[in-house]
């Protein structure tokens, strides 16, 4: 599960949070050179001369890919690593795809991968386990729920606590609800998102929170009945980032190819084609 967030003016334990949550990333991992010359491949340190290994997750799902297909430059991620590549001197078919379960790509041990990408959040304790590139995409928390459920009337974080609520165990999305909406009904942790949409399909609970993303697959394609209630603040997490083994030597070169993405508008030109957020869609005060 991926998501974002960073620290906004906010109360008690939502602001030590975040704050922990950058502190314990910083001292995680080695900081970056100030520079590094990217473009010639035959400098970076790769797993195969002459190849970028990158692996992803299966099923794959839009808009991050399309067709379940990583390489055919098509979806977010799937563009990004395509432009990504390009900084760093690769030509699209030195491009390389693989495989790796999304849990198992932030375990410990060698990876089989230069890096990884499908929309895996940057947190302290990942990143005690593996190396991450900085962010590049920060999604947005949505509030999930009936489109009938009394949910869809509320404006603020303070109206969400009356609710009975579903999680995953061990994300941000748990985070947030434990540390911020705080809810007055014990929350249901389980094993798996899958399990808490389940939860909310069968009235069990009345709201999950996913990312804007994720939300928008399970209203629009997986689910009938269910709805975006709101944006939630921006106050947990670090965004997504690329992994790596430990302390990568690689992490400085794809720091540095990102950071040209942004500078030039690429990644927000990405983020305008293939992650738009909607309009009318209102966030929680």
């Amino acid at each position: 599960m991926s998501t974002r967030r960073k620290l906004i003016q906010v109360s008690g334990g939502a602001a030590a949070l975040a704050v922990f949550g950058r502190t314990a990333l910083a001292g995680a991992q080695d900081a970056s050179p100030e520079a590094v010359a990217i473009g010639d491949i035959s400098v970076l340190p790769l797993k195969e001369a002459g190849k970028l290994i990158v692996h992803a997750d299966q099923p794959l799902y839009e808009p991050w890919f399309v067709d379940n297909d990583p390489a055919n430059g098509q979806g977010f991620e799937s563009a990004l690593t395509y432009a990504l590549a390009e900084r760093l001197g690769f030509t699209a078919e030195q491009v390389e795809w693989g495989y790796t379960s999304f849990n198992a790509s932030y375990a410990p041990g060698p990876k089989p991968f230069d890096f990884y990408i499908t929309e895996v959040s940057i947190t302290p304790e990942r990143a005690q386990a593996v190396g991450f590139s900085d962010s590049y995409y920060d999604d947005p928390l949505v509030v999930v729920t009936k489109t009938d459920s009394p949910v869809m009337e509320a404006t603020t974080l303070e109206d969400l606590k009356q609710f009975k609520w579903a999680t995953q165990v061990g994300t941000t999305f748990y985070s947030f609800l434990a540390e911020v909406i705080q809810p007055d009904q014990e929350i249901l942790v389980f094993d798996t998102n899958a399990d808490s949409l389940t939860a909310l399909d069968n009235g069990t609970v009345d709201a999950v929170i996913q990312t804007l993303q994720i939300g928008i697959y399970n209203t629009e394609i997986q689910f009938e009945g269910m709805s975006l209630a709101g944006l939630l603040p921006d106050v947990i997490g670090e965004g997504m980032g690329l992994v790596t083994e430990i302390d990568s030597p690689l992490i400085p070169y794809l720091n540095a190819a990102l950071g040209e993405l942004f500078e030039d508008g690429t990644q927000a030109a990405l983020v305008e084609e293939w992650l738009p957020i909607p309009s009318d869609l209102p966030t929680f005060s």
